[in-house]
């Protein structure tokens, strides 16, 4: 009996302290709809504080971040330099104005893993003007 307390116990405490683990920004985000017809993605790579931006899964940007606090990142390149507030479900958002007026466009986790997208489109110059 007193095995089957101390197990239950252990379990508990495992779920709550499982349950309030901080948000890691790593892996792939991406849109969860498409925002006037673009999918965003943003693969962010750990190793070397570096990030892809992606439009149509067509590279658009790429750069570095940088942890400013608790969830807050700033990310900077050659085209623009924004900041991002991880939420407790390890989505952010962004602001594109060409793509969608200034509002905000949720990101949300959908791996673990970077991923990186090959360069077969002849047309990612057209996705980069974009950001612009």
């Amino acid at each position: 009996m007193r095995k089957i307390m101390l197990t239950v116990l252990s379990l508990g405490i495992i779920l709550i302290l499982g349950g309030c683990a901080k948000p890691t920004l790593k892996g792939l985000y991406q849109t969860e709809k498409d925002v006037n017809g673009y999918f965003v993605q943003i693969s962010i790579l750990q190793k070397d504080n570096s990030f892809v931006e992606y439009i149509d899964n067509r590279e658009v940007d790429r750069g570095s971040y940088e942890k400013l606090d608790d969830n807050v990142y700033k990310m900077k390149s050659d085209k623009q330099n924004f900041k991002i507030t991880l939420n407790n479900d390890n989505s952010f958002e962004i602001i594109i104005n060409k793509l969608n007026d200034g509002n905000q466009i949720k990101m949300k986790n959908i791996s673990a893993t970077p991923t990186v997208f090959p360069a077969i489109f002849d047309d990612a110059d057209e996705y980069k003007t974009l950001l612009e």
